[in-house]
C-alpha cells in the first residue's frame, strides 16, 4: 500500500461476519471525505459469503479499496501487522464490526496533529471499555431507533476538544502514528489470535515517551466480539496473563484509572447536549442552600414533571452557582459555575440560561445571591416567575420576628421596621425602603406569582398591594408515609429512644426546630412542666438547633429523637405514644411539610394562631388553634396541652385524629400540572428574547469537575520473551536480535525487504 495524500491508510482485518463487514465498508465510504486507502484483509474466513463480498468489491473497481487474503487463518494480530507493515503512512486499525460516523477520520487526524508525541488515538464508542459512551466500561447497546449521528453531533458540540491521555488505546478503532510504529515496533505475535496486542503496543509506546489519547469529538459504533465469537474467554485469560507478565504495573494502572474515571466530565457534557435536545422546554429553578421546605418543594415538582420539562436546579450562593441537571431516566449531573471578577451578573446568569437553553426561570429564593439576580433577571429578556416560600421579600428576617420576640403581626410601617432591623446586627445596615422597592420591581416583572397558602399570599399582599391580585395559591404537594420513596426501606430497622413504661401522656414536636419554630419555648415548657410536677412528656421527633443527636433528660420529660426518615414517622409516633403534635412556633409558616406528615401519620396538631398552620388546621378540623393568650404565655399553653391530654378530651382527640387521616392532600402530579400551566402561560405571553452568550465548552467541562489525568512514569524494563518462564532457545535469540534491528536505519531497510512469512516466523519464535 502506498502513502495517501492524506497520510493515512485504513486497515480492516476481516474474519467472517459478512453483514458487519458490509456495514463497516459502506460507512467508511459514505462518511470519509478526505482521500484514503481502505485495505481489507480476509484472514481465511470460513464463511463463503466473505469471498463473494470480496469479489463484488473487486468488480466495483473502487481505487480506494485494496483487497488481500490469507491462505490460512493467522489471527488478528498477524493480519493487523500485515496491513501496518505494507503501509508507510500513519494507519487506522478498524474492526470489521464497526460503523463510522461523519467526520470520524478528520477528528482522529486533528487529534493526532495536536501533538507530535501522540502514538495512538481512540474515539468514543458505544462499546469501547474505558472509551465507552454514555456509560463507562459498559457495552451500551444501541437500539434500532438510535441514530449514531446524534451521538456524534453531541460529542462534537460538547468537545473543547480536550484530547485526554489514556492508559492505552482501544483496538476497535485506533489511529497509529507511523513514527511510533518505527520506534517501538508493531504488534507482538505472542498475542496470537488477538486480545491484548494493542494494550501491549500502547504500553511499550508510553514507556518510550509516546502518548495514547482520546479523540473526544469522534464517535464510532462497535458491535464487539463478532469475529471472536465463543473464544473471548480463553483468549482474554491467556493474553491478559501474558500482558501482566510483561507489564506488571498494568492492573494497577487500569484500576486507578477506572476508579478516577477522568472522562466522566467529557461524557456528561455530551449527555447534557443530548438531554437538552430531548424536550423543547427548559426551566431553571433558583434556590438558596438552606435546604428545608423550599428545596423539598422544588425536588417534588421536578420529580413529578421531568417527563414534560427539562429541569435545572441552581443552588445560588454568591458568585458560585451549582446547577443540577434533572432529565427523565438519567442520573443528575452537577455543574459548578463561578462568576469571574470582571464578569457582569447579566453575562454570568445569562450564560447559564443560554448554555442550557432555558426558556423560563422559576425563582424560589434569592437570599444567597440577591444583588446578582436583581440585576440580571430583568435584563435577560426571558420570562421568570416567583414562588413565595416565606416573607423574605417583605422583610430580611424572613418570618417577621424581631430580635428575641415573636411574630410582629405583619407591621408595614417603615419607621417601626427600621427600628426593628436596627436592633438586629445581621440586618442593621439594610435600608428597608430600598429593599421593598427593589422587590416590588422584581414582583412586577414576574410572569407568574405562586404562594402555597392563602395566608402567605394575603400577607405578602399587605407589603406589595400591586402583586396581591396576581398571586395564585397552589398548595405544596405531599406524599403519604406509605408512598414509594428513596427513603423507604421496609427491611431497615428503625431505632428510637426508650421511654419509661408508664401512663404519662406524650406530646410530639416534629422537624428541625430552630428559634423561630420554638426551640427555646420547648426548653421552657419542659422546665415549667418539671417545676409544676405535671404529668406530660415531650418528644422532639427531629432535632433542636442546639441538640442534633439523640438525647434524653434524666427524668425522660424531654427526649430528642434526632433526624428521621419520613416513612418511619407512623412507627415512631406509635412507639413514643404521641397523642398529638405541638407547634410552639414563635414565627409563622407559609405551609409546613411537617403538618402534612403529622396528618398522614394520623396525628392531629395544636398550632399557634398565626400563619398557614392556623389556616390549615381551621379549614380541616384536624387539630386545634391556640388562642393568642395560650400562644403568648408558656403556662397558659401548658394548661391547654394538659386539657387536650385529659381523659375528658378523648372524644375530641379521636375526632381530630380522624379528620387528620381524612385530609385531602394535593398530589405531586396535581401540583405539577397547576404549576406547568403557569409556565405555559408565561412562555406564551413573554417569548424568549435575546440572552447572553453560552459558556465555552471548556468552562462547561471544568464546571463538571474535569481534572487532567497523567499517565505514571514507569521505570522498570519490559519483561522480554527471553526473560519469561523458560530459557530462550537459539531461534528465540535470533528472532529477538533480528526484530530489535528494526529500530535502526539499516534494520528498517532490511525489515521492509524481508518476506512477510519469514518475519512472522521469527516473531512466532518469541512465544515458541
Amino acid at each position: 500500500m502506498t502513502q495517501t495524500a492524506a497520510g493515512v491508510d485504513i486497515v480492516v482485518p476481516v474474519y467472517n461476519a459478512p453483514k458487519d463487514v458490509q456495514r463497516c465498508i459502506e460507512s467508511v465510504l459514505a462518511c470519509t471525505s478526505r482521500p484514503f486507502t481502505l485495505m481489507l484483509i480476509d484472514d481465511a474466513s470460513s464463511d463463503p459469503r466473505i469471498g463473494k463480498l470480496f469479489e463484488e468489491l473487486a468488480h466495483r473497481g473502487d481505487r480506494r479499496i485494496v483487497l488481500a487474503r490469507h491462505d490460512s487463518n493467522r489471527g488478528f494480530t498477524a493480519t493487523a501487522n500485515r496491513g501496518m507493515n505494507r503501509s508507510r503512512a500513519d494507519v487506522v486499525l478498524l474492526n470489521s464490526d464497526t460503523i463510522v460516523t461523519r467526520g470520524w477520520l478528520d477528528a482522529l487526524l486533528r487529534c493526532a496533529a495536536s501533538d507530535a508525541r501522540i502514538a495512538t488515538v481512540t474515539p468514543f464508542s458505544n462499546n469501547a471499555e474505558i472509551c465507552s459512551f454514555p456509560h463507562f466500561c459498559e457495552n451500551n447497546r444501541l437500539g434500532t431507533d438510535c441514530d449514531p449521528e446524534r451521538i456524534r453531533d453531541a460529542l462534537e458540540r460538547a468537545a473543547v476538544p480536550t484530547y485526554p491521555d489514556l492508559p492505552t488505546g482501544v483496538g476497535f478503532c485506533m489511529f497509529v502514528r507511523r513514527a511510533a510504529l518505527d520506534d517501538v515496533g508493531d504488534f507482538d505475535l505472542a498475542f496470537g489470535a488477538g486480545y491484548g496486542e494493542e494494550n501491549d503496543f500502547c504500553l511499550r509506546a508510553a514507556r518510550a515517551g509516546w502518548r495514547n489519547v482520546l479523540a473526544d469529538d469522534a464517535f464510532v459504533v462497535h458491535a464487539g466480539e463478532r469475529s471472536f465469537a465463543g473464544r473471548k474467554g480463553d483468549l482474554g485469560t491467556r493474553n491478559m496473563d501474558l500482558l501482566v507478565r510483561r507489564h506488571p504495573h498494568y492492573p494497577a494502572l487500569v484500576r486507578d484509572y477506572v476508579a478516577a474515571d477522568p472522562l466522566r466530565p467529557l461524557r456528561d457534557a455530551a449527555q447534557s447536549r443530548l438531554a437538552g435536545d430531548a424536550l423543547p422546554d427548559h426551566v431553571l429553578h433558583v434556590i438558596h442552600d438552606h435546604g428545608g421546605g423550599t428545596e423539598t418543594h422544588v425536588r417534588t415538582l421536578i420529580d413529578a414533571s421531568r417527563d414534560l420539562w427539562c429541569h435545572y436546579l441552581a443552588v445560588a450562593v454568591g458568585d458560585s452557582w451549582q446547577v443540577d441537571e434533572h432529565v427523565a431516566g438519567e442520573r443528575t449531573r452537577s455543574f459548578t459555575f463561578v462568576r469571574a471578577e470582571d464578569e457582569s451578573w447579566r453575562d454570568f446568569i445569562g450564560g447559564i440560561v443560554a448554555t442550557f437553553g432555558i426558556t423560563l426561570v422559576h425563582v424560589h429564593h434569592l437570599s444567597r445571591s440577591r444583588e446578582g439576580a436583581l440585576e440580571a433577571l430583568p435584563a435577560l429578556g426571558l420570562p421568570y416567575g416567583i414562588t413565595i416560600h416565606d416573607l423574605w421579600l417583605a422583610c430580611p428576617t424572613v418570618t417577621l420576628t424581631p430580635a428575641y420576640e415573636r411574630f410582629c403581626g405583619g407591621i408595614t410601617d417603615v419607621l417601626q421596621c427600621r427600628r426593628c432591623l436596627a436592633a438586629q446586627p445581621a440586618f442593621a445596615e439594610i435600608d428597608i425602603v430600598r429593599w421593598r422597592h427593589e422587590h416590588a420591581v422584581l414582583l412586577a416583572g414576574a410572569a407568574f406569582l405562586i404562594a402555597p397558602s392563602k395566608w402567605a399570599a394575603d400577607t405578602l399582599g399587605r407589603y406589595f398591594p400591586e402583586a396581591r391580585a396576581r398571586i395564585d395559591v397552589i398548595a405544596h404537594a405531599t406524599l403519604d408515609s406509605s408512598s414509594a420513596s428513596a427513603e423507604a426501606q421496609p427491611d431497615r430497622p428503625v431505632t428510637a429512644a426508650l421511654l419509661p413504661q408508664d401512663d404519662i401522656p406524650v406530646v410530639a414536636i416534629l422537624g428541625a426546630i430552630g428559634r423561630d419554630k420554638g426551640a427555646r419555648r420547648i426548653e421552657r415548657l419542659a422546665q415549667r412542666a418539671r417545676d409544676r410536677g405535671l404529668r406530660v412528656r415531650f418528644v422532639v421527633i427531629g432535632y433542636l438547633d442546639v441538640q442534633h443527636a439523640p438525647w434524653q433528660s434524666s427524668d425522660a420529660l424531654l427526649t430528642v429523637h434526632g433526624p428521621y426518615a419520613r416513612p418511619d414517622l407512623p412507627a415512631l409516633a406509635a412507639h413514643y405514644r404521641a397523642a398529638f403534635v405541638l407547634y410552639p412556633s414563635e414565627g409563622p409558616e407559609s405551609f409546613s411539610y411537617t403538618l402534612s406528615e403529622a396528618w398522614h401519620a394520623g396525628m392531629p396538631a395544636l398550632v399557634p394562631p398565626i400563619g398557614a398552620l392556623a389556616e390549615r388546621v381551621a379549614d380541616s378540623g384536624a387539630g386545634w388553634v391556640m388562642t393568642h393568650d395560650e400562644w403568648h404565655d408558656d403556662d397558659t399553653m401548658l394548661d391547654r396541652i394538659l386539657a387536650l391530654l385529659s381523659p375528658r378530651a378523648a372524644d375530641a382527640r379521636g375526632i381530630a385524629a380522624a379528620n387528620a387521616r381524612g385530609v385531602a392532600h394535593v398530589s405531586p402530579q396535581a401540583m405539577a400540572k397547576a404549576t406547568l400551566m403557569s409556565y405555559a402561560r408565561a412562555v406564551a405571553q413573554r417569548p424568549v428574547a435575546g440572552v447572553a452568550s453560552t459558556f465555552s465548552n471548556r468552562r462547561i467541562r471544568d464546571a463538571l469537575g474535569y481534572r487532567p489525568w497523567t499517565p505514571p512514569v514507569i521505570a522498570e524494563p519490559i519483561a522480554e520473551a527471553a526473560a519469561m518462564d523458560r530459557p530462550a532457545g537459539v531461534w528465540q535469540r535470533i528472532a529477538q536480535r533480528a526484530l530489535a534491528m528494526r529500530r535502526t536505519r539499516m534494520g528498517r531497510l532490511l525489515y521492509r525487504m524481508t518476506p512477510e512469512p519469514v518475519i512472522d516466523a521469527l516473531k512466532a519464535r518469541l512465544d515458541g
